[in-house]
């Protein structure tokens, strides 16, 4: 086997484009391997209707970046994660910032102990905070069941890592999500963020503080979460808390011809 390549559908890209990975094994580069692998995949993508392809490259690879342009590849957006050592974090810093939370009558919850009839309400308001991230804007909205799955609500539910910011009458204001991956030493912040009339307002921060607490109880000793390099008001905040940026991934689009 020389290398290969894989076409698939992705959430964080345009409906009609495809993610393609192209792989040359070591011992095959240079013959030409690549470039065959490539025309094949552009053909089966245009055999399934795509209007364009989507190819994440390593942001430390520069050989790998000019590959995808020299066939017509332009960069979309760069991520990458970033990693948090817990036991770094002293809640007592950021008194504050939770003050300030506190003063203009906001509280925090979970959702344990709450049933389906909220759980589903929780899932469309994340729903919708989705939407208006870097990330997922003018993207199809995510289905019930595709908010379900990034959360484990059907194969590891932490309704206690589910955390809701409330204002003065009840009126939720933003969540703040945490998963774990059994197989990976660490926790992940799945999503923080806020209502639009919430925002502003110094919440983030004591918002994402719900998770580093929830996390630091449980005995863990790091926290991951992914970050789109245009959300300035959450990398802000990130850094607050004293997240160090980790190897990340430009998203590279192309049209088919």
């Amino acid at each position: 086997m020389l290398g290969g390549w894989q076409l698939q559908p992705s959430l964080f890209i345009p409906p009609d484009f495809l993610q393609v990975s192209v792989l040359v094994f070591p011992a095959a580069r240079g013959q030409g391997v690549g470039q065959r692998l490539w025309q094949a995949a552009q053909q089966t993508a245009r055999d399934l209707g795509a209007r364009g392809l989507s190819s994440d490259v390593p942001d430390a690879d520069p050989a790998h970046r000019a590959w995808a342009e020299r066939r017509g590849f332009t960069l979309r957006t760069h991520r990458y994660a970033s990693e948090l050592d817990l036991t770094g974090v002293n809640l007592a810093d950021f008194r504050p910032q939770l003050d300030a939370a506190r003063a203009q009558g906001v509280t925090f919850t979970d959702l344990r102990g709450e049933g389906d009839a909220t759980l589903e309400r929780y899932v469309d308001f994340v729903a919708d905070r989705l939407t208006e991230t870097p990330d997922l804007a003018g993207y199809p909205r995510w289905t019930p069941t595709q908010v379900r799955d990034a959360l484990r609500l059907d194969r590891d539910p932490r309704p206690d890592w589910l955390i809701l910011a409330l204002g003065p009458d009840g009126e939720w204001l933003g969540t703040t999500a945490m998963v774990r991956f059994r197989h990976l030493p660490f926790v992940y912040n799945e999503l923080t963020a806020l209502h639009p009339s919430a925002r502003g307002r110094g919440l983030a921060l004591p918002l994402k503080l719900q998770v580093v607490q929830r996390a630091q109880a449980g005995g863990f000793t790091t926290m991951r979460t992914n970050n789109h390099s245009l959300n300035a008001p959450m990398l802000a905040v990130n850094r607050r808390l004293g997240f160090r940026q980790l190897a990340g991934r430009y998203e590279m689009h192309g049209l088919l011809r």
